[in-house]
Parts: structure tokens; sequence; C-alpha cells
């Protein structure tokens, strides 16, 4: 129910800008397109699938900021539900890309960590962002108790 209300919270927070301006409404369509490409690209080995989202320089075409270019990433994530990929590694991605494009420093991190089932243990993984080694707008149930399996890009 809190993750419904939070999501409900995110397109309410979204639609004063989508409203009024063009260039967010873009955007928000090519994030939507490049949720629905992710499939595809990652059918390639994964360092090569974040080369290819990974912004060789920075632009920004869209002159937004970098709060509302991650809300607007977000949102295109959960829009995309019917994605086979999981929102985590949607909203990590699209974020990543497009907050590259505005020259953040983002960190891709790739975690997994053992979940009890009623017959076994079950592992579980997750999908979130890091700047400046700390969490990038993930909140603290999410990431904790999951052990770095891969970062991208290596050299940050």
């Amino acid at each position: 129910m809190l993750t419904r209300l939070r999501h409900l919270w995110l397109a309410l927070v979204s639609l004063p800008g989508l409203l009024v301006s063009r260039r967010q409404r873009r955007l928000l369509a090519d994030m939507r397109a490049l949720c629905r490409r992710l499939p595809a690209i990652l059918q390639t080995p994964l360092p090569e699938a974040l080369t290819a989202l990974t912004p060789n320089k920075p632009s920004n075409q869209y002159t937004i900021p970098p709060a509302a270019t991650r809300r607007l990433a977000d949102l295109a994530a959960l829009l995309e539900r019917h994605s086979p990929l999981g929102l985590c590694l949607r909203r990590s991605l699209v974020r990543y890309h497009y907050l590259r494009r505005l020259d953040e420093p983002v960190v891709l991190n790739f975690g997994a960590k053992f979940v009890a089932s009623e017959a076994d243990r079950d592992i579980t993984g997750h999908a979130w962002l890091t700047l400046n080694g700390r969490p990038y707008h993930e909140l603290d149930e999410n990431w904790r108790g999951f052990t770095v399996m891969f970062t991208w890009p290596k050299e940050d």
C-alpha cells in the first residue's frame, strides 16, 4: 500500500511540469522509449550493454535539472510496468543514462542477498545508483543487506 502511495505521489509531483513543459513531455517520451528498448540492449554482455547506456559526453538537450530528470526517469520506469525487467532495474538504468547525460557521476550497483522462504533460501537482486559513494535517492530498506556484485562504471 505504501509503495502505491509513493507511486501516486510521484505522478502527482511530476504532473505540473509535464502539463506546462514540452521539454519534460519529450524527455518522458524518450525515457519510456529507452525502457522499452532495455530488454534488447540487455541481450548483449553486461559490460557491452552498459557501455551503450553510458553517454560519451554530457548533453542537456532538454535543459531539465537533475532532480526533475530523476523524477521523470522514475515515472517512465513505473509507467512501463509490462516490461520483463523489474522496476528497480528499469529505474536504475534510465536514471543512470539520463543523469550521466547531465554530467552527474552516478554509479550503477547490482546487488544480491539471500531471503528466507518456507522451504529454502532464495536469492533476490536489486539495482540502485550511488553518487559520491552514497545511495542516490534510494530508501535504505531497498538497498541495505544487499552485497554489491557489480558496479558500473569501474573508473569512478
